[in-house]
């Protein structure tokens, strides 16, 4: 068949191999190259050429499937991160609403608590002070010398008031 194409293959074959040596060269030439093949690695992989295809193949090949695993993982951890905020700050401002309904509550049971107390002070106080101030009210005494209750009939009275005159 490449007869009949008037294509040789020994010559492109020669084109091709004095590209690859092309390359080879440049690439040999580089000083980072030339530094990694004197190394124990470079000379053994310099030493095994179908080993450094394997690894050349497989890395072309592992490309791909890296890069597609690197873009779900970074978009899932960005994805997860902007959800969490997200909840965070829902959680957050439900736990605020939370915790402004306690306080108003406190705020309104402590009201009612300092209103029941302070209506306790003061009807214990009165109490109080009506019950001292009639103990301490002058009595009278008995012939027998023992103090008496004060006589609710002998309270003083006061006189009726007058009434105009020509009614």
């Amino acid at each position: 068949m490449w007869p009949s194409q008037g294509v040789s293959l020994p010559k492109e074959m020669q084109l091709l191999q004095n590209r690859f040596s092309a390359i080879l060269y440049t690439l040999n030439s580089n000083p980072k190259v030339a530094q990694f093949m004197e190394t124990p690695v470079g000379r053994y992989l310099d030493g095994h050429p179908f080993f450094v295809l394997v690894l050349l193949v497989f890395g072309a090949m592992a490309t791909v499937p890296i890069g597609l695993f690197m873009t779900f993982a970074i978009t899932t951890f960005i994805t997860a991160s902007i959800g969490f905020v997200f909840l965070e700050g829902f959680l957050l401002s439900l736990g605020g609403i939370a915790l402004l309904c306690v306080l108003c509550g406190l705020a309104i049971i402590a009201f009612a608590v300092s209103a029941i107390l302070g209506a306790f002070y003061i009807t214990a106080t009165n109490v109080l002070n009506y019950y001292y101030s009639q103990r301490s009210s002058p009595t009278k005494q008995d012939p027998a010398g023992s103090p008496s209750r004060p006589d609710p009939d002998s309270s003083p009275v006061s006189p009726e008031p007058q009434k105009p005159k020509g009614q």
